[in-house]
């Protein structure tokens, strides 16, 4: 991830890269290795051109924060426990659903019959775009899942694929993103999830739309 965060790829190929890494945390707690790498002098130079290139210093000041406040082995036990508290809840209620059938109408919906109409919706994305998912335990409408679909999109600079998948995201990911930082205000879950907000604000589909006429203009 810190090499695809380089100035060797275009500025729509770090954004999906980004976005398929935050992804990852979502479906599981960083390992230490990663961790020291992003603690390193070139992961943190990887975190202020990331700043620089998508306008998000505060962003990026949070996840800086909290991936250098300790050791990265004691780093990578608290924040596999922060991930415990929210995303599997201590009780078996978590407090930030990771799965779009949870979330009705943008909001988490008490009692939401999970893995319905949602997970159909995206296993039929996955087969009309071609990607399959490693870990098929997993409902296709985790948030991890639909990241990466997104994330995929835009490196194949499929305009209207990604803007289908943008629309899908905006109906709840902001939900999602705002109870992992209401709830981990100081800690690495908030933070990421305050990069991932910038990410998918700049929007890159438009770019992606002029790239698409120019070539057919240049045809």
């Amino acid at each position: 991830m810190i090499q695809n965060a380089s100035a060797t790829c275009t500025h729509d190929q770090t954004r999906a890269a980004l976005i398929e890494q935050i992804a990852t945390w979502f479906a599981r707690p960083p390992a230490a290795a990663m961790i020291a790498q992003w603690q390193s002098a070139e992961g943190l130079a990887a975190l202020d051109a990331i700043a620089d290139e998508f306008d998000c210093d505060a962003a990026v000041a949070r996840l800086r924060a909290a991936l250098t406040g300790a050791a990265a082995d004691t780093l990578a036990l608290d924040i596999a426990v922060a991930w415990t508290r929210l995303f599997e809840g201590v009780t078996g209620t978590p407090l930030v659903p990771l799965y779009e059938s949870a979330y009705i109408d943008g909001q988490v919906q008490a009692g939401a019959r999970l893995f319905g109409h949602a997970v159909d919706d995206m296993n039929e994305l996955l087969v009309r775009f071609d990607m399959s998912v490693a870990d098929e335990r997993e409902p296709a409408d985790h948030v991890s899942i639909e990241l990466a679909l997104y994330a995929r999109l835009l490196r194949r600079e499929d305009a209207d694929g990604a803007a289908l998948m943008r629309e899908r995201l905006d109906r709840w990911v902001p939900t999602l993103l705002a109870r992992c930082q209401s709830n981990d205000p100081d800690g690495f879950h908030g933070a990421a999830s305050s990069l991932l907000g910038a990410l998918l604000q700049g929007r890159a589909e438009p770019d992606l739309q002029h790239a698409k006429e120019e070539s057919h203009h240049a045809d």
